[in-house]
């Protein structure tokens, strides 16, 4: 059965404030086969709110450490890919073993970027001048906003 999906602010599952959901469609058939809640300006600012105080929550963790959840995060994402992948077919319409190639390729997507937070050292650039350091350390610039379909 498709989940009738709510939105997932501040680590809870909620409806929209205004309660406003839209249909989602099984393209092979054009059935309505759950819902999906409808974000509005409010719940963007509710998630803007959470979005910065997880942020500062996150910033204070090391990277070594970040990189651990991510892997986890990718470990379950495999574990339950017989179970995300059936759902993707029925709101794509794609072939169950596409559906479940694309699900494990968002896992190893996940396991590079922890990989790749685990760098996060700076480096030295060579001056022009005697005397002079420059250095670039990387740090967390904060939310940023990603809309997908």
């Amino acid at each position: 059965m498709y989940p009738n999906t709510q939105l997932f602010i501040n680590g809870v599952w909620g409806p929209s404030a205004s309660g406003c959901t839209l249909p989602v469609v099984n393209p092979a058939n054009g059935n309505e086969i759950g819902t999906v809640a409808y974000a509005e300006r409010a719940d963007l600012d509710r998630a803007l709110e959470a979005a910065d105080q997880g942020f500062k929550t996150w910033g204070r963790i090391s990277a070594f450490e970040r990189s651990k959840l991510m892997r986890k995060a990718a470990n379950l994402f495999r574990e339950r890919a017989d179970t995300v992948a059936p759902i993707l077919t029925m709101e794509q319409g794609k072939a169950l073993a596409e559906a479940k190639q694309d699900v494990l390729a968002g896992a190893d997507i996940i396991d590079w970027f922890a990989e790749e937070s685990r760098r996060t050292y700076g480096r030295v650039i060579p001056a022009r001048a005697e005397g002079v350091y420059q250095l670039v350390i990387k740090e967390p610039v904060g939310p940023v906003a990603a809309f997908t379909p």
